[in-house]
């Protein structure tokens, strides 16, 4: 399938930063949702991580976070941002 067909599941008015496409949903968990993205610079899809931090005691947040970028961490061949 290639990118110009697909790009139609991307929503233009939705960007981030400039540089990522927001494009439909794909999965969510406890703590967020995940959606397709498109990056603007070179046109590889990518994922992008919705984190919702409502009703996550600050205790329970550091857990997560420590637990979120130890698995990140062990993950290879990815550019991860901010």
């Amino acid at each position: 399938m290639s990118r110009q067909m697909t790009s139609s599941h991307f929503h233009k008015s939705k960007t981030l930063d400039n540089k990522y496409m927001l494009g439909d949903e794909i999965g969510k968990g406890a703590y967020g949702r995940v959606y397709k993205g498109l990056d603007l610079e070179n046109g590889d899809f990518v994922a992008i991580k919705q984190v919702s931090l409502e009703n996550i005691a600050q205790e329970d947040l550091n857990i997560i976070m420590y637990d979120f970028v130890v698995w990140m961490r062990s993950l290879s061949g990815l550019t991860i941002e901010e």
